[in-house]
């Protein structure tokens, strides 16, 4: 099932599928992708079957408005599901709100060029190190928040549009505080579970990586793409990056 889904890429680009996702499933949210295309799909898991959902958008080609019908089904789904046409493989600021607020799996498929994805703190994440990226599921942002839910700590995600950075957000500084961080001078970020943000030659900080030790970080680099399979997630060498240090923060 998995196999068939992420052939196309040889790294893990998201985490593990929802259990209700099936090959059966993910057919048939395929053939209503197509068949709809340009405009979006929606649809949800429910019972083990796949429903189609009418997108009564009046933009239906860039976005879903549903029914308060439908609504209230997706709010008892298992998965929702809605198909991004011609757009981005990674989820945008609204998909990564209302994901949050519903608590469930989202899957999305990007079409006609196929490719599908999910996200969900209730999926089991993919390993901290060797994942592809995928920006709002696999980014340094994902990186960080998984390596604390490794050691039993949960904090809030910040709903973010690729390139944020340019658009007015400044996501680290808004959030840090409010995830228990509090900021302390780079240089003396050498503690485990510390974090280095870092701006590259932008206004905002919008790279981070969390320390492992004296010697190593942990950082999830991006390139110029969304969704980039060769940007894996790595442990690395802290001298590297000392010089784009900004910022550094530490946990209460």
């Amino acid at each position: 099932m998995n196999t068939t889904i992420t052939a196309r890429f040889p790294v893990p680009m998201c985490p593990a599928w929802p259990e209700a996702w099936t090959a059966e499933i993910h057919q048939a949210a395929r053939d209503h992708t197509a068949e709809v295309y340009p405009l979006e799909a929606a649809g949800i898991v429910e019972g083990g079957q796949y429903v189609r959902l009418d997108n009564i958008s009046r933009t239906p080609d860039a976005d879903v408005f549903l029914s308060d019908a439908d609504l209230l089904r997706v709010a008892d789904a298992d998965v929702f599901f809605h198909s991004h046409p011609d757009g981005l493989g990674s989820p945008s600021q609204t998909d990564m709100v209302y994901q949050i607020q519903l608590g469930i799996p989202f899957v999305v498929m990007v079409w006609p060029v196929p490719d599908t994805f999910c996200w969900g703190d209730m999926l089991k994440p993919a390993p901290l190190v060797g994942r592809g990226f995928r920006h709002g599921v696999h980014d340094c942002c994902s990186l960080i928040r998984d390596f604390f839910r490794e050691q039993g700590i949960e904090f809030h995600d910040g709903p973010r549009d690729w390139e944020w950075w340019t658009k007015g957000q400044d996501l680290y500084t808004e959030n840090f505080e409010r995830a228990g961080f509090v900021r302390i001078d780079p240089a003396t970020a050498t503690q485990r579970g510390d974090l280095v943000l870092m701006n590259f030659n932008n206004k905002v900080p919008m790279h981070g990586a969390v320390v492992l030790d004296q010697h190593l970080l942990l950082h999830h680099a991006a390139g110029v793409r969304a969704v980039d399979s060769t940007r894996l997630s790595a442990a690395v060498p802290r001298v590297r990056y000392t010089r784009h240090f900004t910022m550094g923060l530490r946990r209460k």
